[in-house]
C-alpha cells in the first residue's frame, strides 16, 4: 500500500509538473494557447487615382500612421473600388465567450477599436498559419486581432474585422459595472476567426 501510495503521488507530481510547464510555455496575454503574432499586410489606394500598394504593419494603426507619411491627405473613402463585405448572417460561424487563455479587456476600449475598424476600407492580408493571429487594433491594453487557421496566407475585406468584433461584444460582455468582454468568432468555412481580449504586450 505505501508502494502504491508513493507511485500515485509520484505520477501526480510529474503530471502536476507538465502542466505548469505547458501553461509556461503556451501563455501569452494576448493570444490563445498555441497561437503566433505576425504583422499584417493592407492593400489598397494610398493617392485616389494610384494603384494598389501593399503596406505592412503591426496593426492598421501603425499601417495607418505609414499611409500617412507618404500621403498627409489621405482618406479611406478612396477605396471605393473595393467589393462590399459579404452578410454576416450568410457565414457559417460560431462563437466562444470563453477563449482559451485570453483575459478580459475593457469593453469601452473595444468599441472605440470597432468604431475605427468601421472606417477601413481594401483587402487585407495575414500569412500562413495555421493558429497565426496579427491585431488589427489595440490601444489601453485591449485588442482586436485576427487569426489565420489555414496552411497558407489569406486575403479577407477589412471591414468584415468591425462585424465579427461586434458581434463580440454583443454576445460576450458583462453587462455589470466592470464592463469587460473577451471572446472568439469563427468562420468556419474559410477558417479564420476574430479575438477580443486582453494584451499587454506593446498594446
Amino acid at each position: 500500500m505505501q508502494f502504491t501510495r508513493t507511485f500515485v503521488s509520484a505520477i501526480s507530481l510529474i503530471a502536476a509538473t507538465a502542466h505548469i510547464s505547458a501553461e509556461v510555455i503556451g501563455n501569452h496575454p494576448g493570444l490563445p494557447s498555441g497561437y503566433s503574432f505576425a504583422n499584417i499586410t493592407w492593400i489598397g489606394k494610398v493617392f485616389e487615382n494610384g494603384s494598389d500598394v501593399s503596406i505592412t504593419g503591426s496593426s492598421m494603426e501603425n499601417i495607418e500612421g505609414q499611409i500617412r507619411e507618404i500621403n498627409p491627405d489621405f482618406s479611406w473613402g478612396i477605396q471605393s473600388h473595393v467589393k462590399p463585405a459579404i452578410p454576416i448572417q450568410n457565414d457559417e460561424t460560431h462563437l466562444t465567450c470563453d477563449p482559451n487563455n485570453i483575459w478580459w479587456a475593457q469593453v469601452f476600449r473595444i468599441n472605440e477599436g470597432i468604431e475605427y475598424l468601421k472606417g477601413i476600407k481594401g483587402r487585407c492580408h495575414v500569412g500562413p498559419g495555421p493558429r497565426v493571429c496579427t491585431r488589427v487594433s489595440c490601444s489601453y491594453k485591449s485588442a482586436i486581432s485576427w487569426c489565420n487557421d489555414n496552411s497558407y496566407g489569406i486575403d479577407i475585406d477589412c471591414s468584415l474585422w468591425s462585424q465579427y468584433a461586434q458581434d463580440i461584444v454583443d454576445a460576450c460582455q458583462t453587462h455589470d459595472a466592470s464592463s469587460r468582454v473577451r471572446g472568439q468568432k469563427f468562420r468556419d468555412n474559410d477558417k479564420w476567426n476574430m479575438l477580443v481580449g486582453f494584451d499587454n504586450n506593446h498594446c
